[in-house]
This record gives structure tokens, sequence and C-alpha cells, in this order.
């Protein structure tokens, strides 16, 4: 059998940089094989995923060798709109695929299918169908660019899935969704490939590609590290050191020395379960003294506050909260109105009623003393992807005032921290999304701010970058500094919050500390109540 994607030494370096961010790859895959790409930030894989559609090297050129076979053409040399009639990508940041073309979500589906001079009766049944399947009937009359960053990135996969492509690539397609979300689409995906379609997937999330794809290719400094069945992968004993955590369940299976019959370690619940009886019996019982919080001061206050995009339609409804020393995390489902309260917290979107107070400051009445104490870090960073790194960080510190050294210092600690400092003189435009998280995340330390706010903090970052970050937010609260996020990876928020906030359908329903809101139940148990 021919296989359906075949890739002969590819090499790569974007332009102005010097080392290579695809170094001597080589392998095939056949027809109607579920892949998952894993590996640390910085490590290729967005690149390579745009090398096999021809925007590597014929959009963004640079220095380029190998050889790129997708379905008998060549991603280097074909016509990229002739390939794409054949593979399908779904971007990282959903701003990136959406054309800006279309008023609404359903003619934003339909564009690419009028395009290509589909008859309108299939381009009907194919939208309804990809409607249904990601469940976003609810927006087809909406602006597209009013959406959630989650609800953006399901119309983003539903306009690739109605053109229906031999093969698909997405790209973290499940980055800005919620759990419910999550399972949405390695379910959608999942029937794609029942029906015989081809799917390559770039995920951080490991507990899911490990139960649903075929194979892993694991990628490190741009080099293929191996490329093999999920337990065979995850059992290496060096993913650590290439900055890959293995699933939770293999884990726990690598500390208990509990293998399977071909010698791997599980990587499902499912195969734990198959080998229940060979597992040590632990006891669960365990008393937890939980030390007393000291009562700390509160200063920073949200009151009343109300917002609406348009007149008559309310996103965010009589709005209380307050913030203290304590990481305080914000839950809730696609479109439930994460980001629209962090964008009023920082200024970014006017409230209609209310107020926000920092140290008894109105934001209103002192908008700059007030910005002056904090930092924001967006869910997709904005930087200018023709500077340098250090230029970009700079930049953001001249905004601030920081002295020579204050700014070199911290310059230093957080890029050391975050392993960004051998890259502070490359351009921003080779960076992958996780890399540009990172120096959008030092560039709002580097004032040392009283008050962090955060938009999905996690997204697009590798373990050892979510390991950094939570060490990050730690030390700030210890410092009694404020940490305010919103975030999906509900595990994350279990272990580092002690407050959590949930909103839905614009109003904060529940607020109080994670054994308040938890009860005996998950953070995600919780979460998925939400929705019923």
């Amino acid at each position: 059998m021919n296989p359906i994607i075949e890739v002969k030494n590819l090499k790569y370096k974007y332009p102005h940089t010097d080392k290579l961010v695809l170094d001597d790859i080589s392998f095939t895959i056949e027809k109607g094989e579920f892949i998952g790409i894993v590996g640390a930030n910085g490590a290729g894989k967005s690149t390579l995923t745009q090398a096999l559609v021809g925007l590597v090297p014929q959009f963004y050129k640079g220095a380029y060798g190998g050889q790129v076979l997708v379905d008998g053409m060549q991603a280097s040399k074909d016509p990229i709109a002739s390939i794409c009639k054949k593979v399908g990508l779904v971007f990282q940041n959903p701003f990136n695929q959406l054309s800006g073309a279309k008023d609404t979500v359903y003619e934003e589906i339909a564009f690419g299918l009028q395009n290509f001079g589909i008859e309108r009766d299939e381009m009907v049944k194919r939208i309804e169908d990809a409607i249904k399947l990601l469940d976003i009937a609810g927006l087809k009359d909406r602006n597209p660019f009013d959406l959630s960053g989650g609800q953006m990135q399901r119309v983003a996969i539903a306009s690739i899935l109605v053109m229906q492509p031999e093969i698909m690539i997405l790209d973290e397609p499940t980055s800005q969704l919620d759990p419910a979300g999550t399972e949405e689409v390695f379910k959608a995906v999942e029937k794609l490939v029942k029906a015989g379609k081809t799917i390559l997937i770039v995920e951080q999330k490991i507990e899911k590609i490990s139960a649903y794809c075929d194979k892993i290719l694991l990628m490190h400094e741009g080099r293929i590290v191996d490329f093999d069945t999920p337990q065979k992968i995850f059992s290496r004993d060096d993913l650590e050191e290439i900055g890959v955590q293995a699933p939770s369940f293999t884990r726990i299976c690598k500390a208990l020395n509990v293998r399977l019959a071909d010698g791997n370690y599980p990587v499902t619940r499912q195969e734990v379960v198959s080998i229940k009886d060979v597992l040590p019996r632990v006891s669960a019982e365990h008393s937890i003294e939980e030390s007393e919080k000291k009562q700390l001061p509160m200063f920073f206050t949200i009151k009343n506050m109300d917002f609406s995009y348009h007149k008559d339609t309310s996103v965010i409804t009589d709005c209380n909260l307050e913030l203290d020393g304590r990481p305080t995390a914000i839950i809730g489902q696609n479109g439930a109105g994460k980001t629209t309260l962090i964008k009023m917290i920082m200024g970014i979107l006017d409230f209609d009623e209310g107020d926000i107070l920092v140290e008894g400051k109105s934001i209103k009445d002192s908008p700059i003393e007030c910005k002056k104490v904090m930092a924001y870090l967006p869910d997709n960073p904005d930087l200018y992807e023709n500077m340098k790194a250090i230029d970009y960080i700079n930049f953001v510190c001249d905004m601030y005032d920081v002295s020579s050294e204050i700014r070199e210092k911290n310059i230093l600690k957080y890029s050391r921290l975050l392993e960004m400092d051998k890259n502070l003189n490359d351009e921003i435009s080779s960076f992958s999304h996780g890399m540009k998280q990172k120096i959008a995340l030092i560039s709002a330390l580097c004032h040392e701010p009283k008050i962090l706010v955060m938009d999905e903090p996690f997204v697009g970052l590798d373990p050892k970058a979510v390991f950094d970050m939570k060490k990050i937010m730690k030390d700030m609260v210890n410092e009694g500094k404020i940490v305010f996020y919103s975030t999906h990876i509900l595990d994350v928020a279990e272990k580092l919050c002690d407050e959590v906030a949930i909103i839905k359908k614009g109003k904060l329903i529940k607020c109080g500390t994670m054994k308040e809101i938890k009860g005996d139940e998950s953070l995600e148990e919780v979460f998925l109540e939400l929705g019923e």
C-alpha cells in the first residue's frame, strides 16, 4: 500500500534565523490512520503541519530541503489551492482561520464550499451536519467575531469539516475548548477516522491523544525522536527530559511498576482496569489537617458590573467579586463570559454599569494608576512578529518605565525559568504559539505587577512550561500579590487555586473556596453539571 503522506529528509528554517526548526525529518502515514503529534514548545510541531499543506515554504519562505508528498502531490511545488482540496488544516488560533468576509457563522462555514462551487443542496446538508456534530446550532446567526475563543474554534473546525478533505490536520484544535467541547471534538474526529479519513492532530492534552490515536509522533528540537503506539511512546524513560508528560494512568503504573502483557505501561483507564488484579492494594484513608488561613485584605473589587455588546443583549450581568492574595480561577463553559469579564477588568472593554476598585481606587476615575500595578496575559498573544523577542520585552518595559536594573534582573530571571534565554535575539515570527505565550508572560512580569490577570494562560504550553507557570503564580501569591485567571484545564485549577468563581451565561453563580465549591465532587464534575 502506498502511503498517503510521505516525508523525506525534510529540513526547514525561518527567514532571519540560523537554527533548523525541522531537522532531517522522515516518516510515512497510511490512509485511515489517526496520528498524534506531541513535543515541547518549539519542537517544530506547528511548522510541520504547515509544511504538509505547502504553507512552508510557499507562504512562509525560508530555507527548505527534502520532500513532502501528500497523496502524490509535492507540497513545496503544487498549488496550495490544489493541496487544500485534499488536506484541511485547522489552525491553533481560530482568528487565523476565519475569513472575516462573512457576517454570520452559517455564512462563514459555507464560504469555502461556495468557492469550490458545491451545489446548494449538498452545501446545506454538509453545513447542517457539521453544525449538529459540533453543537453550534445556536450560534449560526451570530457574527463569528462576537463569539468566545472556544466557540470560534468550533466554527473554524466546522468550516474545514464541511470541505470533506481526505486528510485533516488539526493544530491543537481543543486548546480553546472546555472539557465537554474537547470530548465532542475528539468524538467527531473519531467518526471521521471510522469513515476512512486520515487525521493528524497536534495536542497538549495527552490523556485524549493516548486514548484516541493509533500512533504518536514524538518530536524534540526539530527532530523525530520516535514514532510508535501510544503505549510504547509513553513507556519511554526519557519523556521528562524532552518536555513531554505521560498520561496520569501511565505515571501511576510506572510508579507501581505495573505493566501490560507486552511489557509497556497502560495509557488509559480501560487498560488499567484490564489488569486491575495485579495492582497493589493502597489504602485511601488519610486525614489532611487544613491549615487555618489568615484573613487577607481585600484590595481588588468588582461592583455591580454589567456589560453588553449589543443593546438589549447582556453578556455580563450584576457581577460582584472580591479578590485578595489567594489565587483565584474563573471557570465556565465556552461563551459563558470569561474572556469578556477579563477584558473589562483590564479596561479593554468599557462596562455599562458598576465599577472596579484597585487598592481602593476606581479604574474609571484613575485608569493609569490602576493599570500600572496590573499585568494582562491574553489567550492569544498578539505580538509584533517582525521584532526580536528582546526588543519586544524592552518595548513593554519602556511603557511601564521599568529601570534598567529591574528589567535586566527580571528578563534574566524569567527567560531562564521559561527556557527562552537562548531565543531572545530571534524574531517572534519564528516562534511557536507556546514560545510567544512565554514572551508575553516575561513582558507582563518585568514591571513586577501586584495583580496578574490571565485568560487561559496554559493554552498551547507544554507540561514543563505549565509547571513553570504554576511556580510563577505560587511565588506571586506568596508575595501577597493577586493572581486571577480563566481556565478550562480544571485539574490545574483544582491543585493551584484556593478560590474559584463559576460563571454561566454572564452571571457569577458560585464563588468561594475550592472546598466550598467542590464538596465531595471533583471540579470537573461540578463543571459538567453546569451544562445540565
